[in-house]
Protein backbone atom coordinates (compact mmCIF):
# COMPACT_ATOMS: atom_id res chain seq x y z
CA UNK A 1 0.00 0.00 0.00
CA UNK A 2 1.26 3.49 -0.84
CA UNK A 3 2.27 5.72 2.06
CA UNK A 4 -0.39 8.30 1.16
CA UNK A 5 -3.15 5.66 1.00
CA UNK A 6 -1.94 4.08 4.25
CA UNK A 7 -2.00 7.46 6.02
CA UNK A 8 -5.55 8.17 4.81
CA UNK A 9 -6.67 4.74 5.99
CA UNK A 10 -5.15 5.30 9.45
CA UNK A 11 -6.77 8.74 9.70
CA UNK A 12 -10.15 7.25 8.83
CA UNK A 13 -9.70 4.38 11.29
CA UNK A 14 -8.61 6.73 14.07
CA UNK A 15 -11.76 8.78 13.64
CA UNK A 16 -13.96 5.73 14.17
CA UNK A 17 -11.81 4.36 17.01
CA UNK A 18 -11.94 7.65 18.89
CA UNK A 19 -15.73 7.88 18.41
CA UNK A 20 -16.10 4.39 19.87
CA UNK A 21 -13.78 5.15 22.76
CA UNK A 22 -11.20 2.57 21.75
CA UNK A 23 -8.43 5.18 21.42
CA UNK A 24 -8.15 8.40 23.48
CA UNK A 25 -8.47 11.59 21.42
CA UNK A 26 -5.13 12.93 22.68
CA UNK A 27 -3.37 9.94 21.09
CA UNK A 28 -4.43 10.95 17.57
CA UNK A 29 -1.68 13.52 16.95
CA UNK A 30 1.23 11.34 18.20
CA UNK A 31 0.00 8.40 16.12
CA UNK A 32 -0.20 10.48 12.94
CA UNK A 33 3.19 12.06 13.62
CA UNK A 34 4.74 8.61 13.87
CA UNK A 35 3.62 7.72 10.34
CA UNK A 36 6.16 8.22 7.52
CA UNK A 37 5.61 11.43 5.61
CA UNK A 38 5.15 11.31 1.86
CA UNK A 39 8.24 12.57 0.08
CA UNK A 40 7.76 14.68 -3.04
CA UNK A 41 10.42 14.44 -5.73
CA UNK A 42 11.63 17.35 -7.81
CA UNK A 43 11.37 15.50 -11.10
CA UNK A 44 15.10 15.53 -11.85
CA UNK A 45 15.30 11.75 -12.20
CA UNK A 46 12.42 11.70 -14.68
CA UNK A 47 14.02 14.47 -16.72
CA UNK A 48 17.35 12.65 -16.66
CA UNK A 49 15.62 9.44 -17.76
CA UNK A 50 13.88 11.17 -20.68
CA UNK A 51 17.08 12.99 -21.65
CA UNK A 52 19.10 9.78 -21.64
CA UNK A 53 16.63 7.97 -23.89
CA UNK A 54 16.35 10.94 -26.28
CA UNK A 55 20.15 11.21 -26.50
CA UNK A 56 20.42 7.53 -27.30
CA UNK A 57 17.71 7.75 -29.95
CA UNK A 58 19.53 10.71 -31.48
CA UNK A 59 22.69 8.61 -31.72
CA UNK A 60 20.76 5.72 -33.31
CA UNK A 61 19.13 8.07 -35.84
CA UNK A 62 22.49 9.63 -36.73
CA UNK A 63 24.11 6.23 -37.25
CA UNK A 64 21.19 5.01 -39.36
CA UNK A 65 21.29 8.16 -41.50
CA UNK A 66 25.00 7.68 -42.25
CA UNK A 67 24.83 3.90 -42.36
CA UNK A 68 25.71 3.58 -46.04
CA UNK A 69 28.96 5.52 -45.67
CA UNK A 70 30.29 3.59 -42.65
CA UNK A 71 32.55 0.58 -43.38
CA UNK A 72 31.12 -2.82 -42.40
CA UNK A 73 33.62 -3.54 -39.66
CA UNK A 74 33.18 -0.09 -38.14
CA UNK A 75 29.40 -0.52 -38.22
CA UNK A 76 29.64 -3.57 -36.01
CA UNK A 77 32.08 -1.87 -33.65
CA UNK A 78 29.92 1.25 -33.30
CA UNK A 79 26.76 -0.71 -32.50
CA UNK A 80 28.50 -3.06 -30.08
CA UNK A 81 30.22 -0.15 -28.33
CA UNK A 82 26.95 1.76 -27.94
CA UNK A 83 25.17 -1.32 -26.60
CA UNK A 84 27.93 -2.26 -24.14
CA UNK A 85 28.32 1.33 -22.95
CA UNK A 86 24.63 1.71 -22.12
CA UNK A 87 24.40 -1.74 -20.50
CA UNK A 88 27.57 -1.19 -18.47
CA UNK A 89 26.41 2.28 -17.41
CA UNK A 90 23.09 0.85 -16.24
CA UNK A 91 24.89 -1.74 -14.13
CA UNK A 92 27.31 0.79 -12.59
CA UNK A 93 24.67 3.26 -11.40
CA UNK A 94 21.97 0.70 -10.56
CA UNK A 95 22.34 1.13 -6.81
CA UNK A 96 22.89 4.91 -6.93
CA UNK A 97 20.09 5.94 -9.28
CA UNK A 98 17.58 3.25 -10.19
CA UNK A 99 15.55 5.45 -12.52
CA UNK A 100 18.57 6.51 -14.60
CA UNK A 101 19.77 2.91 -14.61
CA UNK A 102 16.32 1.92 -15.87
CA UNK A 103 16.64 4.48 -18.67
CA UNK A 104 20.04 3.15 -19.72
CA UNK A 105 18.71 -0.42 -19.68
CA UNK A 106 15.84 0.63 -21.95
CA UNK A 107 18.34 2.41 -24.19
CA UNK A 108 20.42 -0.76 -24.45
CA UNK A 109 17.27 -2.63 -25.46
CA UNK A 110 16.56 -0.11 -28.22
CA UNK A 111 20.16 -0.27 -29.45
CA UNK A 112 20.04 -4.08 -29.43
CA UNK A 113 16.81 -4.05 -31.43
CA UNK A 114 18.14 -1.52 -33.94
CA UNK A 115 21.39 -3.47 -34.27
CA UNK A 116 19.55 -6.62 -35.36
CA UNK A 117 18.01 -4.81 -38.32
CA UNK A 118 21.07 -2.74 -39.21
CA UNK A 119 23.56 -5.62 -39.00
CA UNK A 120 21.21 -7.85 -40.98
CA UNK A 121 21.04 -5.19 -43.69
CA UNK A 122 24.80 -4.60 -43.68
CA UNK A 123 25.68 -8.28 -44.05
CA UNK A 124 22.68 -9.20 -46.27
CA UNK A 125 21.41 -11.80 -43.80
CA UNK A 126 18.19 -13.61 -44.82
CA UNK A 127 15.16 -13.54 -42.56
CA UNK A 128 11.78 -12.01 -41.88
CA UNK A 129 11.09 -8.76 -40.00
CA UNK A 130 9.07 -10.70 -37.43
CA UNK A 131 12.18 -12.70 -36.58
CA UNK A 132 13.99 -9.50 -35.59
CA UNK A 133 11.09 -8.62 -33.28
CA UNK A 134 11.26 -12.02 -31.61
CA UNK A 135 15.00 -11.65 -31.04
CA UNK A 136 14.39 -8.14 -29.70
CA UNK A 137 11.87 -9.51 -27.21
CA UNK A 138 14.30 -12.21 -26.06
CA UNK A 139 17.08 -9.67 -25.68
CA UNK A 140 14.85 -7.23 -23.82
CA UNK A 141 13.70 -9.77 -21.23
CA UNK A 142 17.30 -10.89 -20.73
CA UNK A 143 18.37 -7.27 -20.16
CA UNK A 144 15.39 -6.74 -17.86
CA UNK A 145 16.45 -9.62 -15.64
CA UNK A 146 20.17 -8.91 -15.68
CA UNK A 147 19.70 -5.18 -15.10
CA UNK A 148 16.66 -5.41 -12.81
CA UNK A 149 14.90 -3.07 -15.24
CA UNK A 150 11.12 -2.78 -15.37
CA UNK A 151 11.34 -0.70 -18.55
CA UNK A 152 13.29 -3.41 -20.36
CA UNK A 153 10.79 -6.04 -19.22
CA UNK A 154 7.91 -3.95 -20.50
CA UNK A 155 9.74 -3.45 -23.81
CA UNK A 156 9.97 -7.24 -24.16
CA UNK A 157 6.18 -7.45 -23.92
CA UNK A 158 5.80 -4.70 -26.52
CA UNK A 159 8.13 -6.42 -28.99
CA UNK A 160 6.37 -9.71 -28.34
CA UNK A 161 2.96 -8.14 -28.88
CA UNK A 162 4.01 -6.63 -32.21
CA UNK A 163 5.44 -9.99 -33.30
CA UNK A 164 2.23 -11.72 -32.25
CA UNK A 165 0.08 -9.31 -34.27
CA UNK A 166 2.26 -9.69 -37.38
CA UNK A 167 2.16 -13.49 -37.27
CA UNK A 168 -1.59 -13.60 -36.72
CA UNK A 169 -1.93 -11.43 -39.81
CA UNK A 170 0.05 -14.06 -41.75
CA UNK A 171 -2.45 -16.77 -40.74
CA UNK A 172 0.06 -18.70 -38.64
CA UNK A 173 -1.23 -21.49 -36.41
CA UNK A 174 0.50 -20.64 -33.07
CA UNK A 175 0.43 -24.17 -31.64
CA UNK A 176 2.46 -25.29 -34.65
CA UNK A 177 4.98 -22.48 -34.18
CA UNK A 178 7.95 -22.77 -31.79
CA UNK A 179 8.14 -18.97 -31.85
CA UNK A 180 4.66 -18.72 -30.34
CA UNK A 181 5.71 -20.86 -27.39
CA UNK A 182 8.77 -18.62 -27.05
CA UNK A 183 6.46 -15.63 -26.68
CA UNK A 184 4.60 -17.50 -23.96
CA UNK A 185 7.89 -18.09 -22.14
CA UNK A 186 8.79 -14.40 -22.50
CA UNK A 187 5.45 -13.44 -20.96
CA UNK A 188 6.05 -15.84 -18.07
CA UNK A 189 9.55 -14.42 -17.56
CA UNK A 190 8.09 -10.89 -17.58
CA UNK A 191 5.53 -11.95 -14.98
CA UNK A 192 8.28 -13.35 -12.78
CA UNK A 193 10.24 -10.11 -13.23
CA UNK A 194 7.16 -8.08 -12.23
CA UNK A 195 6.86 -10.16 -9.06
CA UNK A 196 10.59 -9.89 -8.35
CA UNK A 197 10.73 -6.10 -8.82
CA UNK A 198 7.20 -5.37 -7.57
CA UNK A 199 6.78 -3.47 -10.86
CA UNK A 200 3.17 -2.49 -11.54
CA UNK A 201 3.90 -1.39 -15.12
CA UNK A 202 5.12 -4.86 -16.11
CA UNK A 203 2.25 -6.48 -14.20
CA UNK A 204 -0.27 -4.54 -16.30
CA UNK A 205 1.58 -5.50 -19.47
CA UNK A 206 1.73 -9.16 -18.46
CA UNK A 207 -2.01 -9.28 -17.81
CA UNK A 208 -2.81 -7.61 -21.14
CA UNK A 209 -0.52 -10.12 -22.88
CA UNK A 210 -2.16 -12.95 -20.94
CA UNK A 211 -5.57 -11.96 -22.28
CA UNK A 212 -4.44 -12.29 -25.89
CA UNK A 213 -2.40 -15.43 -25.32
CA UNK A 214 -5.12 -17.20 -23.34
CA UNK A 215 -7.76 -16.47 -25.97
CA UNK A 216 -5.43 -17.75 -28.69
CA UNK A 217 -4.85 -20.98 -26.76
CA UNK A 218 -8.59 -21.41 -26.27
CA UNK A 219 -9.25 -20.82 -29.99
CA UNK A 220 -6.78 -23.59 -30.81
CA UNK A 221 -8.26 -25.89 -28.17
CA UNK A 222 -11.83 -25.21 -29.33
CA UNK A 223 -10.80 -25.87 -32.92
CA UNK A 224 -9.29 -29.17 -31.87
CA UNK A 225 -12.41 -30.19 -29.92
CA UNK A 226 -14.99 -28.91 -32.40
CA UNK A 227 -13.35 -29.45 -35.78
CA UNK A 228 -10.64 -31.98 -34.94
CA UNK A 229 -7.73 -29.86 -36.17
CA UNK A 230 -5.22 -27.37 -34.82
CA UNK A 231 -5.66 -24.04 -36.56
CA UNK A 232 -6.76 -20.47 -36.03
CA UNK A 233 -8.87 -20.55 -39.19
CA UNK A 234 -11.66 -22.89 -40.20
CA UNK A 235 -14.85 -23.07 -42.18
CA UNK A 236 -18.01 -22.47 -40.17
CA UNK A 237 -20.69 -25.13 -40.21
CA UNK A 238 -24.09 -23.88 -39.06
CA UNK A 239 -24.86 -24.93 -35.50
CA UNK A 240 -21.26 -26.00 -34.96
CA UNK A 241 -20.29 -22.33 -35.14
CA UNK A 242 -22.23 -21.56 -31.97
CA UNK A 243 -20.64 -24.45 -30.12
CA UNK A 244 -17.19 -23.33 -31.26
CA UNK A 245 -17.54 -19.71 -30.08
CA UNK A 246 -19.37 -20.72 -26.92
CA UNK A 247 -16.55 -23.08 -25.97
CA UNK A 248 -13.96 -20.31 -26.43
CA UNK A 249 -15.95 -17.88 -24.30
CA UNK A 250 -16.76 -20.41 -21.56
CA UNK A 251 -13.08 -21.34 -21.24
CA UNK A 252 -12.11 -17.64 -21.14
CA UNK A 253 -14.81 -16.94 -18.57
CA UNK A 254 -13.71 -19.81 -16.33
CA UNK A 255 -10.03 -18.85 -16.45
CA UNK A 256 -10.44 -15.12 -15.80
CA UNK A 257 -13.16 -15.50 -13.18
CA UNK A 258 -10.78 -17.83 -11.37
CA UNK A 259 -7.96 -15.28 -11.73
CA UNK A 260 -10.25 -12.58 -10.34
CA UNK A 261 -10.93 -14.77 -7.31
CA UNK A 262 -7.19 -15.37 -6.97
CA UNK A 263 -6.65 -11.61 -7.06
CA UNK A 264 -9.10 -11.15 -4.20
CA UNK A 265 -7.32 -13.85 -2.17
CA UNK A 266 -3.93 -12.22 -2.82
CA UNK A 267 -5.24 -8.83 -1.72
CA UNK A 268 -6.84 -10.35 1.38
CA UNK A 269 -3.47 -11.88 2.27
CA UNK A 270 -1.68 -8.54 1.63
CA UNK A 271 0.20 -9.90 -1.37
CA UNK A 272 1.11 -7.55 -4.23
CA UNK A 273 -0.81 -7.33 -7.49
CA UNK A 274 -4.06 -8.76 -6.15
CA UNK A 275 -6.31 -5.79 -6.92
CA UNK A 276 -4.92 -5.40 -10.41
CA UNK A 277 -5.45 -9.09 -11.13
CA UNK A 278 -9.00 -8.95 -9.78
CA UNK A 279 -9.77 -5.92 -11.95
CA UNK A 280 -8.56 -7.46 -15.20
CA UNK A 281 -10.21 -10.76 -14.32
CA UNK A 282 -13.58 -9.09 -13.72
CA UNK A 283 -13.50 -7.16 -16.99
CA UNK A 284 -12.53 -10.16 -19.14
CA UNK A 285 -14.96 -12.50 -17.37
CA UNK A 286 -17.92 -10.12 -17.75
CA UNK A 287 -16.93 -9.48 -21.36
CA UNK A 288 -17.05 -13.22 -21.96
CA UNK A 289 -20.48 -13.45 -20.34
CA UNK A 290 -21.75 -10.65 -22.59
CA UNK A 291 -20.35 -12.16 -25.78
CA UNK A 292 -21.98 -15.51 -25.02
CA UNK A 293 -25.23 -13.93 -26.22
CA UNK A 294 -24.07 -11.25 -28.65
CA UNK A 295 -23.37 -10.47 -31.42
CA UNK A 296 -22.99 -13.73 -33.33
CA UNK A 297 -26.47 -15.12 -32.69
CA UNK A 298 -29.68 -13.78 -34.21
CA UNK A 299 -31.96 -14.69 -31.31
CA UNK A 300 -31.20 -13.76 -27.73
CA UNK A 301 -31.60 -16.39 -25.05
CA UNK A 302 -33.58 -15.25 -22.01
CA UNK A 303 -31.40 -17.43 -19.78
CA UNK A 304 -28.30 -15.65 -21.04
CA UNK A 305 -29.77 -12.23 -20.23
CA UNK A 306 -30.65 -13.36 -16.69
CA UNK A 307 -27.16 -14.79 -16.13
CA UNK A 308 -25.63 -11.61 -17.51
CA UNK A 309 -27.71 -9.43 -15.18
CA UNK A 310 -26.93 -11.63 -12.18
CA UNK A 311 -23.19 -11.62 -12.94
CA UNK A 312 -23.21 -7.82 -13.37
CA UNK A 313 -25.07 -7.20 -10.10
CA UNK A 314 -22.83 -9.61 -8.18
CA UNK A 315 -19.66 -8.03 -9.60
CA UNK A 316 -20.91 -4.54 -8.76
CA UNK A 317 -21.81 -5.59 -5.21
CA UNK A 318 -18.53 -7.42 -4.70
CA UNK A 319 -16.43 -4.52 -5.99
CA UNK A 320 -18.28 -2.03 -3.79
CA UNK A 321 -18.28 -4.32 -0.76
CA UNK A 322 -14.52 -4.90 -0.79
CA UNK A 323 -13.50 -1.55 -2.30
CA UNK A 324 -12.24 -2.92 -5.62
CA UNK A 325 -12.78 0.10 -7.83
CA UNK A 326 -12.13 -1.49 -11.22
CA UNK A 327 -14.22 -4.52 -10.33
CA UNK A 328 -17.16 -2.29 -9.40
CA UNK A 329 -16.66 -0.28 -12.60
CA UNK A 330 -16.80 -3.49 -14.65
CA UNK A 331 -20.07 -4.39 -12.92
CA UNK A 332 -21.60 -0.98 -13.61
CA UNK A 333 -20.69 -0.99 -17.31
CA UNK A 334 -21.83 -4.60 -17.70
CA UNK A 335 -25.14 -3.91 -15.96
CA UNK A 336 -25.90 -0.88 -18.13
CA UNK A 337 -25.01 -2.83 -21.27
CA UNK A 338 -27.13 -5.80 -20.21
CA UNK A 339 -30.18 -3.65 -19.52
CA UNK A 340 -29.69 -1.84 -22.82
CA UNK A 341 -29.56 -5.16 -24.67
CA UNK A 342 -32.78 -6.25 -22.99
CA UNK A 343 -34.41 -3.06 -24.27
CA UNK A 344 -33.22 -3.95 -27.77
CA UNK A 345 -34.56 -7.49 -27.36
CA UNK A 346 -37.98 -6.23 -26.30
CA UNK A 347 -38.10 -3.38 -28.81
CA UNK A 348 -38.81 -0.80 -26.11
CA UNK A 349 -39.27 2.85 -26.91
CA UNK A 350 -37.11 5.50 -25.24
CA UNK A 351 -39.92 6.60 -22.92
CA UNK A 352 -40.40 3.06 -21.64
CA UNK A 353 -36.64 2.68 -21.28
CA UNK A 354 -36.49 5.91 -19.26
CA UNK A 355 -39.23 4.62 -16.95
CA UNK A 356 -37.39 1.34 -16.36
CA UNK A 357 -34.12 3.16 -15.69
CA UNK A 358 -35.89 5.45 -13.23
CA UNK A 359 -37.48 2.56 -11.35
CA UNK A 360 -34.13 0.75 -11.26
CA UNK A 361 -32.49 3.87 -9.82
CA UNK A 362 -35.13 4.15 -7.10
CA UNK A 363 -34.77 0.49 -6.17
CA UNK A 364 -30.97 0.90 -6.06
CA UNK A 365 -31.24 3.88 -3.70
CA UNK A 366 -33.63 1.97 -1.43
CA UNK A 367 -31.23 -0.98 -1.30
CA UNK A 368 -28.32 1.35 -0.48
CA UNK A 369 -30.36 3.00 2.30
CA UNK A 370 -31.38 -0.33 3.82
CA UNK A 371 -27.81 -1.62 3.77
CA UNK A 372 -26.51 1.62 5.27
CA UNK A 373 -29.12 1.53 8.03
CA UNK A 374 -28.29 -2.08 8.79
CA UNK A 375 -24.58 -1.25 9.07
CA UNK A 376 -25.30 1.69 11.39
CA UNK A 377 -27.55 -0.47 13.59
CA UNK A 378 -24.86 -3.13 13.72
CA UNK A 379 -22.21 -0.56 14.70
CA UNK A 380 -24.50 0.87 17.38
CA UNK A 381 -25.19 -2.54 18.81
CA UNK A 382 -21.50 -3.34 18.95
CA UNK A 383 -20.73 -0.05 20.64
CA UNK A 384 -23.48 -0.51 23.22
CA UNK A 385 -22.25 -4.00 24.01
Amino acid sequence: MKQSAYRKQVESDLKHWIERGWVPAESRAPILESLPQRKLGDGRSWIAMAGTILAGLAIIAFIADNWATIPRGLKLCVLMSAFLASAFGAAVIQSANKMLSNALSLLSVLIFSASIALIGQAYNMPGEPSGALLLSAIGAIAIGWSGRSAAAGFAALVFGGIWFGMRLGDGLAPWASPSFWTINLIALAAGALAYHLRARSIWHGVLIAAIGLSITHFVELSNLITYGKISLSHGFDGDVERSFFSLILILTLALWAGLAALGYIRDRDDQPGGRTLAGYGAWVALGSVALLGIPMFETADALHRLIWLAASVFTLWFGARYHFGWVAAAGILSLITAVSMIFVDLGMELSAAALVFGLAAIVSLIVVYVLKKRDNDSDGGTQND
